[in-house]
């Protein structure tokens, strides 16, 4: 029971960061992804 609760509470600060913080990120990595390709070229 206790590990569940944690594991839940765990879970629910991901989804809370992710809902935050989730676009930033990706429009960070897609950044990352457009210097790179550009590098190559």
């Amino acid at each position: 029971m206790q590990q569940n609760i944690e594991f839940e509470r765990c879970i629910d600060f991901l989804v809370r960061m992710i809902d935050k913080y989730g676009e930033e990120v990706l429009r960070e990595l897609e950044e990352e992804k457009q210097n790179k390709e550009e590098k190559t070229a």
